[in-house]
């Protein structure tokens, strides 16, 4: 059962044995991505799988390799001509809330049509949009069809692409049990429709390359990868925020410097309420009411990422004065109320 499994997990699995280490190949590792997703292999299999590649870290190349076969699996919604796809993490947020439904919603507001893809946090504690989404709004369906109809009625829309494959249920199951955050977490931000538009989230680290390099082989030539607070694609509102852009085969860095924007704020947006899911509902809200504060600030900048993935010829302070109006004008909290409402 285990014949094709057993050595391609012994060649990665000197990364927590001591012994030599080896890469998958694009092709091996789609292999062996692909077998797991269709049920192959015993539970601690996948634990060690899990183990291996976060400790020698995942290349460019098994990363592509695995995004393939999990691509093959999914049916994608078509998407309009100006929307951009926010690949984000189950990692999730502790110390402040997450900012993207807002951002999502005054992105929206400024005519840009935005596609969330995530799902509920990964570790107690910590809280993605999905979790989010999921009491403020409804549920996260994985359906491509409801997800095409929403982005068309409402311009903002929020799926589980993952949620209704077994095999990604197996994967995603053991990561929480096993509370590793390894390669079915970062594979997740992959998983996109073809030629999309992208802003991913990425750990602070020296992964902006291998990041870009595996959405350039994967055929995405609009991206920015932001490395925003806690790992999410909020870039602070403190202090610089680092990333890279992606513009037909040219990579370039990317930092967000607040104080170039008149932001001198003195923290992050703060929880509002015990229950993070709750604080993060507080904060959504307020940072649409158009007052100053940390909120509205941090979903303001956010917007301004998006917006400048399909506007690449504005700068950025433009596009954030696009998201400053949509909020001030009372439209980015009318279509978060719309989708509540619906």
């Amino acid at each position: 059962m285990y014949g094709d499994l057993g050595p391609l997990l012994h060649r990665i699995s000197g990364a927590i044995t001591g012994g030599r280490i080896h890469n998958l190949s694009t092709e091996g590792a789609q292999h062996l991505f692909a077998m797991l997703l269709e049920g192959q292999g015993s539970d601690a299999q996948v634990a060690l799988f899990l183990a291996a590649m976060r400790a020698k870290g995942a290349t460019a190349e098994e990363l592509v390799g695995a995004a393939t076969a999990a691509r093959g699996r999914v049916e994608f919604p078509e998407l309009p001509e100006r929307c951009v796809v926010v690949a984000t993490s189950r990692q999730g947020k502790r110390k402040s809330p997450p900012m993207l439904i807002a951002a999502a919603a005054a992105a929206s507001a400024a005519g840009v049509q935005v596609l969330l893809q995530t799902a509920p946090g990964l570790r107690t504690g910590r809280v993605t949009e999905g979790d989010v989404w999921q009491r403020l709004v409804g549920p996260l369906l994985g359906k491509a069809a409801h997800t095409q109809e929403m982005l068309r009625k409402y311009g903002l829309a929020c799926w589980r692409p993952t949620l209704a494959d077994p095999g990604w249920q197996r994967l995603q199951r053991i990561e929480d049990e096993t509370g590793i955050r390894g390669i079915p977490d970062v594979v997740t931000k992959l998983l996109l429709p073809e030629g999309a538009r992208v802003v991913a989230a990425a750990l602070p680290g020296p992964v902006l390359g291998l990041a870009g390099d595996a959405f350039q082989s994967l055929g995405h030539d609009q991206v920015l990868i932001v490395q925003g607070v806690e790992g999410s694609v909020d870039p602070s509102i403190v202090e610089s925020t680092r990333g890279l852009r992606l513009v037909n085969g040219v990579k370039t860095p990317f930092r967000i410097r607040p104080a170039d924007f008149a932001y001198f704020e003195s923290c992050e947006p703060q929880h509002q309420h015990e229950d993070p899911i709750e604080a993060g509902i507080v904060a959504t809200h307020r940072s649409l009411l158009g007052s100053a504060g940390s909120e509205t600030c941090s979903a303001c900048l956010t917007a301004a990422v998006l917006i400048s993935v399909v506007e690449p010829d504005l700068n950025l302070a433009t596009c954030l004065s696009m998201a400053i109006e949509a909020v001030e004008s009372g439209a980015a909290d009318a279509k978060l109320r719309m989708l509540i409402a619906n």
